[in-house]
Order: C-alpha cells, then sequence, then structure tokens
C-alpha cells in the first residue's frame, strides 16, 4: 500500500465501512437531484443546481471526518497498532470517493439522460 502498511483484516473492514458513507453521500446527491427534477426544472440544469448546492454540505462533512480519523491514523497523540490500518482506509478512501462521487454521479446522469433520449430517437423501447 501507499501508506506503507499492508492490507490487514481491520483495514478491510475499514473498506466495507467507507463504501458505506460513500453510498450515502452518492444517495443524497441522486436524492437531491431527484428533487430539483420534480419542481419542473430541465434535467441538465438540475444536475448542475443539485451539484452546486450539495458540494459544500458533502465536502464538509467529507474533511471533517477526515480531521477527526487523521490523529488516529498517523498516531498522533498515541498509537493503537489494530485501528490504525482502519483509520487509514477510511480517511483516504472517504477523500478520494467523495471526490471522485461528486463528479462522477452527475457525470453518469448526464450520459444516461443522453442515452435515453438516443434510444427514443431511435425509436427504442425503453421500460
Amino acid at each position: 500500500m501507499t501508506s506503507g502498511k499492508d492490507l490487514s483484516f481491520t483495514a478491510t473492514i475499514g473498506i466495507i465501512g467507507l463504501a458505506g458513507v460513500i453510498v450515502n453521500t452518492s444517495i443524497v446527491l441522486v436524492d437531491f437531484i431527484d428533487e430539483t427534477i420534480k419542481t419542473g426544472v430541465d434535467k441538465y440544469e438540475a444536475l448542475a443546481i443539485a451539484s452546486s448546492n450539495r458540494f459544500r454540505p458533502i465536502l464538509l462533512t467529507t474533511v471533517t471526518t477526515m480531521a477527526g480519523l487523521v490523529p488516529t491514523a498517523y498516531s498522533l497523540g498515541g498509537s493503537d497498532p489494530v485501528l490504525v490500518p482502519m483509520t487509514l482506509a477510511l480517511a483516504w478512501g472517504l477523500g478520494f470517493g467523495t471526490l471522485g462521487s461528486l463528479v462522477f454521479i452527475p457525470t453518469i446522469f448526464a450520459i444516461g439522460y443522453e442515452l435515453r433520449d438516443w434510444m427514443k430517437k431511435k425509436r427504442i423501447k425503453i421500460e
């Protein structure tokens, strides 16, 4: 690993927990996109509105969580060798995963909208 730690059982538990946090971030963003579309806004404009409105809260939550995990991850003020791999996985995975989901989710939605429009244009039946 890049931090010099081996992938251990506790690191794997951290990665599993990380998946839940990233999924929650994605659900918050997707729900806001859906709610914005329901107000009658164009779907592409809804992506921009939802992304800009949820960017700060999602980013601030991520930064504060990472700030809480970093002292344990880097043994500041003490060390617990059992928790270090888990907190490293959570902290860095949370940072990269959140930034990825903030970019990835709106992009996938835009591609999906384009694909749906193309399929309607080609008269391919969509359920």
